[in-house]
């Protein structure tokens, strides 16, 4: 089991970076392009996204790989958890049905890795 959670934990962690490092490094105009912001509105609710994203990865790997407050290991899933709820509300509200099953998914693996990483 301990093998398959950390598979998980990598496999999200790997997830989350690549969205982490387009919100975090891309400019306020393809933020625009590709929909993570609308015309006219601040790019910091994506920045802060991002920031979280990227905390949450080096938060699922590092405290237990480094055995160095290894609480914070779940604490970064149910983090992930959180994002998902977000992520799930937002394409609800603009109606984008297709994207619903990612987050549900994500969500479900992250309190997965969660609720063990708790166990012990």
């Amino acid at each position: 089991m301990n093998t398959f959670l950390w598979v998980l934990q990598v496999v999200l962690a790997l997830f989350f970076l690549m969205p982490a490092g387009m919100k975090l490094l891309s400019s306020k105009q393809k933020l625009i392009e590709k929909g993570m912001v609308k015309d006219g509105e601040s790019d910091i609710p994506s920045r802060l996204i991002g920031t979280m994203e990227l905390l949450g990865s080096i938060g699922l790997i590092l405290p237990m790989w480094l055995n160095i407050l290894p609480i914070l290991t779940p604490i970064a899933a149910i983090g992930f958890c959180i994002i998902m709820i977000g992520a799930f509300a937002v394409h609800f509200g603009r109606k984008e049905y297709k994207q619903l099953a990612l987050p549900v998914l994500i969500f479900i693996l992250s309190a997965i890795v969660a609720w063990y990483r708790f166990q012990g």
